[in-house]
This record gives C-alpha cells, structure tokens and sequence, in this order.
C-alpha cells in the first residue's frame, strides 16, 4: 500500500520536477567562455599583470585552441582564389593576367590593379605584389585590398605553402628578387594577417582602424585595433616597431577576456565589405530607408541566404566573374525555394498580373528591383593614371548618394532576363607578341599620359579630359609606343586604346583603325539581387503596360554603350534591342497594347450594340422552325460534332485569351487555380480549334464556293434589312459564306500564330512581339464575328440553331431560307428515286409504290415554281 502512495507521489511531482529543471536549465549562461589571449609564438598575454602585454594577439593560436582553424581558412572568403592561383591560369582562358578566378589573382574593373605572378624576370612585370596587395593599393578613396579579405589564406601564405613572415626571416635575400610574393616586403617586420574571426562575429568591430594598420602595414596588428581590445603606436610604414597598449577595461582580474560572438555573424559587419563594393557594382545598400529591401525589412539577415558549416563556406549567388569557386557558386538560397513552398512563413506569390510564360524567362529580381535609391558607379577611365569615375544617374557626384535610377536589363546565356548595372571601363592595352591584349598597369598609363595630355581636350565639359577623337587616340597610341618601347614586360609593343568593347589601333598600313580581329570586353556587367521591392512596387503589378506602355522604361529605356563618340556625348541603345526587340517590333506591340487593343476591343462592344440596335428595327425572321422534323436532312452527325467541339473551343479560348489580354486577374481567379492552369485551358482548347478548324475545310469549302446567284444576295443583305421577296441562297447563303472564309482564314492564321507562341523561347523577342500582336487583333476580330453570327444564327432566326442537334429541318424553312440548295436537295432525291425504280424493276418491287413517291417530290417541286 505504501509503495502504491510512493508511486503515485512521483507521478504527481514528475511535472513540477520537470519544470523547474527546465526552468533552471534556461537560466544557465551559455555565452562562449572566457578566454585568454595569445601571440603567433604561443605565448599569454596578460595586461593585468604586464605579460607580454605590448605584443599584438593571434587569431590563429588564441581561437585555434578550439575551432579548426585550417578548416575554416580553407573556406572561399579566405581563400579568393589563391588555393588554385598559377602564373598560367589566365592563358588558356585568353587573360594572360588573370592568376586565379577570384579576387587574389582575379583582376576587377572597380579596382584595375593586378596581381603580379610568382615568378617575373623584370621589375617591369610587377604591378602589385602579394605585400602591397594587403595595404598598399588604394586608388581615390578605395582603401587596399587587403581591406575586404578576411586574412588567412594569401594574406598570411605564400604561393608554395610558407609562412610570409617566417620564410623572410630565414630568407631575407628574397626582398631582392623579383618574387611576386616577396619583392620588396617586408613581411619580417609587418608580420601577416592572420583570419580575423571577429571581423564577422564582433558586435561593435571597429573596420575603420583595421584598415587604417593594413596602410600602415601594421598586419599583424590589425586584428587588435579592428576589435578595440587596444590601440597600436608606430607604424611599419614608417620604419618603426609598432607596440600595442590594450584597454584593460576589457580584460577579467585574471587576464582572460569575456566575449559574445554573434552567430550568425550581424548583417553591418558583412557591409564591412560588400557594403562598400556591391555600392559601387550596383547602388547596393542595407539597413538603408532610401534603398530598401523588403527581405531586410522583414529582419531577414544575410546568413538567412547565405548560410554555411563549420567549413565557413558561405553559400553563394551567381557570381561576377565568370568561374566562381565551382563547390559553392549557385549554393545560396534563391526566391523560389523559399516563395514555392512557403519555407518558414515566406508568402507563395499568386502573380495575377502577369503571364505564365513571362515567369519562364524573366527573372524574379528583374520585376522585384525596378528601381534602386543609390548611386552607383556607370564607368571608370584610367588614362590619367588615377581612376576617374562617373555615376549612374549622372544627376549625382558621388557613388552611395540618394538617386534614383532604374537598372539595364538583358538576357543571360540561358535567355533568362535579369536587371544589372552596365560599367563601363576606358583603358589602355598592348598586344604582345603571343597574341593577346594585356591590359596596362596604371604606372604605365601615368607614363605615356605625360607625354600627350597637352593633345586631349574636354569635349563634354565634364571637368574631365577625354580620349574620344582620332588625333587624340592616334596621339595616345603614339605616346604609348614611346613609353613602352623599353618596357620589359612584352616582347612586342603594338598599343591599343580599349573602348566601348572595341579595340583602337593602328591597322598593317599605320592608320587608326578599329581592329575587329580582336574582341576584348570593357563593359562589364554585375546583376542586381538586393534591395528587392514589395509585390505592389513591383513591376508587372500594374498589368502589361508596367513594361509595354511605349514610354516604359523596360524597353524604351536607353543604356550606354560607349561612354563617348567622337563630340564626347555617350553612344545610346535601346533596351528593347538589347534584349532582342527591333524598334519597329516594340512601336507595333506598344501601338497594339495602347492603341489598338483598346479600339479593337471596343469592335466587340459595338457589334453587341449593332445587333441589338438590329433586333429592335427589324425584329427576328418569322419563319417558323420545328425541331425534330426528320423531313430534310441538312448537316451530317460528323458536321454537327466539328462545328460543336468548334464552338466550345473558340469560347473557352475567347474567355482565357480575353482574361490574358487585359489581365482580368479577378476572373482568372474566379475561374481558374492559377494562371499557369488557366495557359493550359487556352492551349488544350487552341489544339481542338485547330484540328476542328482544319477538318472543316474538308467538310465545307466546296459548299462556301461562291456562285452567281450569292450576288442577289447580297444586293438584298439577305433580307436582314427588310428586303421582300425571295433571296436566293445555296446550302450557305452568301453571308454564311463569307463567315466561313473569315473564320476558316483568320483561324488559320490564329493557329500559326499561337504555334508560334507555344514554341516562341526558339524565336528573338522581336518575332515573338510581332507574332503575338497579330495574334491579339485577329482573336479580338473573330470574337466580333463570332458574336454577329451569334446573333444571326439564333435570336435573328429564333430555333435555328436546333438544326445542330438533329440536323434535319422542315421543307418550308428549307424552301424560304436556302431555296437554291432545296432544289437541288429535291432534284437529287428524284435521281435517287428513278435510281431505285431501276432496281426495283430488277427485283420485283411495286412500281406503283415509288411512282408515289416521285409524284409527292413532284408536287414540292411545283409548289417551288
């Protein structure tokens, strides 16, 4: 009994118990330990008691102890391509400068400077090495490289696997040679930029001071200023022995320090540097109410997409250059997998307003980023020597100041549309005696500038002299054939001035020519994948005109391809020619959207107005019709299907395509599941108006043949406008014959065109604009014609339209609407008749009988006449 209470007690406190554990539990702190700090040689550094308290700390063996570093250094934003850098990466890929695929080795237009290969036989093949890479390559106000890299990788080893620092000291005579990764270093004396983990995971990391010591080439340093833990005095820069004194207000009574990493890292230290970059490829900005991003404002962070392990590979997007890292390009989370599926609360969008097929080929980001709120930079020109940019707008001076500005749209290897902003790059090259064009280092621009910049006027007024005339390219080419006559670096001096993806030079005879043999890019595009907009600023919201209105900026926008003619004014193309729509193509489909759409249209309304105004003057005809009547067989069961299966079509088609045409979005979602169902109503019943369309050919155009008598038809409108008397008229009248040539013709060409539409990814986008328009105006004229005949057929002649259940009609109704075909009806029965007497005289049957027969024919016959 006892043990019973016992167990029932335990079950009744079980709960309790459970709640304060977890209650307790929650309570407990998690936060990272305290830590001590170390220097590269392992040694504590402990300002409370002045232990080694003036040496700078180490990532590497203070954060080590517990993470991999080696792991995590092997990851792509330490790396930037120097894990795969050779002096022959570029050859194969016609770049001969280019050493690796990313930013180590990699060449970038905002930046121009470039890396120097490994071995070199001569000073003059070295633009930056590895040491001036770090702190020693700002151009205007862009700080060194070594700013936007995390350290690790080529900023703390060589190119065959040593420590910079560590293979100086025992090998100082390497200063001296022309090693791209040693010339004139002093790696010894500045030590190497180890990872820097706080970087990313340090709320508060001051960025400024870091890259302040990078130009001091304070590198081992850096880390110490970047996460406030103490200040540096000295500067290797300067010849002196930098010290650090740390702020003691950070570190425990024991030495060790108290830090709360931020995982995932905070959304303002990743700007640290994409902020600064991606603002100058493409107005990007976050956190920014001028530039907004509905991601951001929903307090989606970066890691949110772009997520990664312990390895520290971050997922990637697509890429500027054109081989990213392979193992994570593409890997980052894009707008489909999140909005398809709804993955944690992300809306799954209807897109009511625009077309199925449009989603095939325009990307998300080039409907959700129709306009940006920061300046960007438009292009760049060296040939002063310095880096003189402009912006786009040109509204503005800066790069980051509040503009507005919409981007350049084209098409991708894939024909997908995407949104990006277009630089462009003017430079100088020299074509060597291998073949291929090498871009000038800066230096060398700086050179020859001296020599012909008195020849080069401002022809724009700028502010800013231009190399855009003959004579002043002609000049330059001449200065640069002087300059880098005992310049080491080429076997062959021949100089090009690059431009607006065209090679200047001199041809075999000494004269400026543009040298097509050579293709060389200088307008280089970066997509736009942030600052995204809501659904209600997106384009396409508004319906087709968003992009189609002949003043949108989708198409009629204007982009620049060449920064400057010859009078210094940029060369413009059309966006719509970009994207592979003529100009006449667009005009046909803007007028058809805006103009003729509307008045076509309107034909609809006033064939319903027609008709009515019709009824009331004239009144429906008064010849009876009986259903059922079996007297005379007007249309086969096979016509009946083909025109019924042919009318059902022709609505549905009627209903979607006018659905489509003016994106009635409030019936699509009436009617159908989604607009993607609702294209596939549209197509399936276009396939059944074709194949009834053609069968009805077969079935009916001998009898739309027409003959003399359809000309009295005509004259008296067939009776529907009160004329008395009788109309002659065939198995069609002459009006039904017309429709059916109107149909059967515009049918067919409705069919061709909306083949062509189903199967348009195969054409330019200027054959699908024409295609579509004709395919518009000839649906919209069919409806038109289908309503007139509509009416005609049924409320005109009230019953008719039974004749489609059973096909037989009465005599009288044959006598009075198709007088000409009842005769000939009559005079093929009575041949059918003697056909049969014939016969019956063979076998023996009453003649008596079928001479009855002929004489009932016989008296309708009189009564005709």
């Amino acid at each position: 009994m006892n043990s019973k209470k016992s167990i029932l007690r335990k079950r009744l406190l079980m709960p309790f118990i459970l709640g304060w554990i977890f209650i307790i539990s929650s309570m407990v702190d998690a936060s990272h330990p305290n830590i001590f700090l170390f220097d590269k040689d392992f040694n504590e550094i402990n300002p409370i008691t002045g232990e080694n308290d003036d040496q700078p700390f180490s990532t590497k063996v203070t954060c080590g102890l517990c993470h991999d570093y080696d792991i995590i250094t092997s990851g792509y934003h330490f790396q930037h391509g120097w894990d795969v850098i050779s002096d022959t990466f570029g050859i194969s890929r016609g770049k001969p400068w280019q050493l690796s695929p990313r930013m180590m080795g990699g060449w970038s237009p905002p930046s121009f400077r470039q890396l120097a290969k490994k071995n070199n036989a001569h000073p003059d093949e070295i633009d930056l090495t590895a040491y001036d890479f770090i702190g020693n390559s700002s151009i205007g106000i862009q700080p060194s490289c070594g700013a936007c890299h995390a350290g690790g990788g080529g900023m703390e080893f060589d190119r065959e696997g040593n420590r910079y620092d560590e293979h100086l000291a025992e090998n100082p005579e390497l200063s001296e040679t022309y090693d791209g990764d040693y010339y004139r270093s002093e790696w010894d004396k500045s030590g190497v930029v180890e990872a820097d983990c706080f970087i990313c995971h340090l709320v508060g990391y001051d960025f400024t001071s870091r890259v302040e010591q990078l130009e001091y080439r304070n590198y081992e340093w850096a880390v110490v200023a970047g996460s406030r833990y103490g200040v540096i005095e000295g500067q290797v820069k300067y010849g002196d022995e930098p010290k650090v004194v740390y702020n003691t207000k950070y570190f425990n009574a024991d030495g060790s320090i108290s830090i709360d990493p931020s995982w995932p890292p905070p959304d303002d230290n990743c700007m640290f540097c994409h902020g600064a970059s991606d603002s100058r490829k493409r107005g990007f900005s976050w956190n920014d109410i001028f530039n907004p991003d509905i991601h951001n404002q929903q307090g989606i962070s970066c890691a949110a997409c772009h997520p990664s392990g312990l390895d520290h590979q971050f997922a990637m997007g697509v890429a500027d250059r054109a081989e990213p890292a392979g193992h994570i390009a593409h890997t980052m989370t894009e707008c489909k997998e999140c909005h398809e599926a709804g993955f944690l609360g992300a809306l799954i969008p209807q897109h009511i307003t625009v077309r199925p097929s449009h989603l095939r080929r325009i990307t998300c980001e080039a409907c959700h980023i129709p306009q940006l709120g920061r300046a960007a930079m438009q292009g760049y020109d060296v040939s002063t020597g310095d880096l003189e940019t402009w912006t786009v707008p040109d509204s503005v001076e800066r790069i980051g100041e509040r503009a507005r500005w919409e981007p350049n749209f084209h098409r991708k290897q894939n024909k997908n549309i995407v949104p990006s902003n277009d630089m462009l790059g003017v430079f100088w090259g020299n074509i060597d005696s291998d073949g291929y064009i090498y871009i000038l280092f800066m230096k060398e621009h700086e050179q020859a500038w001296d020599l012909y910049s008195d020849q080069i006027e401002d022809d724009n007024d700028d502010g800013e002299p231009e190399v855009n005339t003959e004579a002043e390219i002609i000049a330059g080419l001449n200065a640069f054939k002087e300059t880098l006559a005992d310049n080491q670096r080429f076997s062959q001096v021949k100089p090009v001035y690059l431009k607006g993806n065209k090679v200047y030079g001199f041809d075999a005879e000494g004269k400026l020519a543009i040298l097509d043999e050579y293709e060389f890019e200088t307008i280089f595009r970066y997509e736009l994948h942030h600052n995204t907009a809501p659904a209600r600023l997106a384009l396409g919201y508004h319906g087709c005109a968003d992009c189609h209105a002949p003043e949108a900026h989708f198409f009629k926008g204007e982009l620049i391809k060449d920064p400057f003619d010859q009078y210094g004014k940029p060369v413009m193309a059309l966006m719509g020619k970009e994207l592979g729509c003529n100009r006449i193509a667009f005009d046909i489909n803007a007028i058809h959207q805006k103009i003729l759409s509307p008045i076509v249209s309107f034909l609809i309304i006033f064939v319903i107005f027609m008709v009515t105004l019709h009824y009331h003057r004239f009144g429906p005809k008064r010849i009876p019709f009986v259903y059922g009547s079996g007297e005379v067989k007007r249309f086969s069961f096979l016509e009946r299907a083909v025109h019924l299966f042919r009318l059902i079509s022709f609505a549905f088609l009627a209903l979607t395509g006018l659905i489509m045409a003016f994106n009635w979005y409030s019936w699509q979602n009436l009617l159908f599941a989604s607009p993607k169902q609702m294209l596939d109503v549209h197509i399936y019943m276009g396939i059944v108006f074709g194949v009834t369309t053609i069968m009805g050919i077969g079935l009916w155009s001998r009898d739309a043949l027409f003959k003399a008598y359809d000309k009295v038809w005509m004259k008296m409108s067939g009776g529907y406008l009160g004329a008395k008397g009788e109309v002659p008229a065939g198995r069609f009248n002459a009006g039904q014959k017309m429709f059916y040539w109107f149909t059967t013709i515009f049918g067919v060409l409705i069919i061709i065109t909306g083949i062509l539409l189903i199967i348009k990814y195969q054409f330019q986008l200027s054959t699908i604009c024409l295609v579509s328009t004709i395919h518009n105006l000839i649906a919209f004229i069919l409806i038109a014609g289908v309503l007139a005949h509509a009416y005609l057929g049924t409320i005109a002649n009230p019953g008719t339209w039974r004749v489609l259940v059973d096909g037989y009609v009465t005599k009288t109704w044959a006598k009075h609407h198709h007088p000409n075909w009842y005769q000939e009806v009559v005079k093929s029965k009575k041949q059918d008749i003697r056909e049969e007497m014939s016969e019956a005289q063979t076998e023996g049957l009453p003649e008596e009988e079928i001479k009855k027969e002929e004489s009932e024919d016989g008296d309708d016959s009189e009564e005709e006449k």
